[in-house]
């Protein structure tokens, strides 16, 4: 029953994302002063929504969304966080290069508007300033302060560096907490850690009868009169705090 319900899964995804290319192809651009090119939020993210759906993963939010765009910071888990997060609040992301070459994912990242670094080529300046700009045009942009994903049962240490962006552009920094739960425990299998590969999570994700997964938003937190390292700071114990409480 669980391989038909994967197999099922998987040709609806399939179809999905094909029609998330149609999608790509046609959806309202805006071109920023910085030359980039991003897309309306309001389709990609109904698309993510939809994708959540046909996984069977289930989205429990807690506290309000926010009301105004700012820098939205989460604990990093899974590929999962990210069509999860941009279902709630549109935002695009910052990630490494190398994602942008991921089956399905890589697609999304492109199409959402994703702000690519490569590591060691030293672009941390011209990140930040892509950052800051989308952020100054009111869109929601999320980064992943930890730099690597964990199994969830830690939030590790935010590195400060792209939280001056947020400083830049005025605008609040959002700390977002994600749980993922299994059959009421802690679902460890669904991590993008060692051993745990992009279709073998997939798959196991599709062969389940659902999986689950709670959101928790914090306060904003205004990044006038602060510091990179204060702002990552204080966006990680909201995270951990919120994560503690459950």
């Amino acid at each position: 029953m669980s391989l038909l319900r994967a197999l099922g899964r998987l040709l609806l995804l399939l179809l999905h994302v094909l029609a998330g290319i149609w999608l790509s192809l046609n959806i309202k651009k805006t071109r920023l002063a910085d030359g980039n090119i991003l897309p309306d939020a309001e389709p990609v993210s109904r698309w993510s929504a939809r994708s959540l759906e046909i996984m069977g993963i289930r989205v429990v939010t807690h506290g309000k969304p926010p009301q105004q765009s700012g820098l939205i910071v989460a604990n990093h888990i899974s590929w999962v966080d990210i069509p999860v997060i941009n279902s709630l609040t549109g935002a695009a992301f910052l990630s490494k290069d190398s994602i942008r070459y991921w089956p399905i994912i890589g697609w999304f990242a492109i199409a959402s508007g994703t702000v690519f670094i490569r590591r060691g080529k030293h672009e941390t300046q011209q990140v930040s300033s892509a950052i800051a700009e989308r952020l100054r045009e009111g869109r929601n942009l999320a980064i992943f302060a930890e730099g690597t994903t964990s199994d969830g049962s830690m939030v590790r240490r935010f590195f400060p560096r792209l939280f001056g962006a947020a400083i830049e552009a005025r605008s609040p920094v959002i700390p977002i907490a994600l749980r993922y739960v299994h059959e009421g425990k802690p679902d460890k299998d669904i991590a993008y850690i060692k051993g745990h590969s992009f279709l073998v999570i997939l798959l196991g994700i599709l062969a389940r009868r659902e999986s689950e997964v709670h959101v928790y938003f914090c306060d904003p937190i205004p990044s006038s009169g602060q510091d990179r390292r204060g702002l990552a700071e204080r966006a990680r114990n909201a995270i951990q705090a919120a994560l503690s409480e459950t």
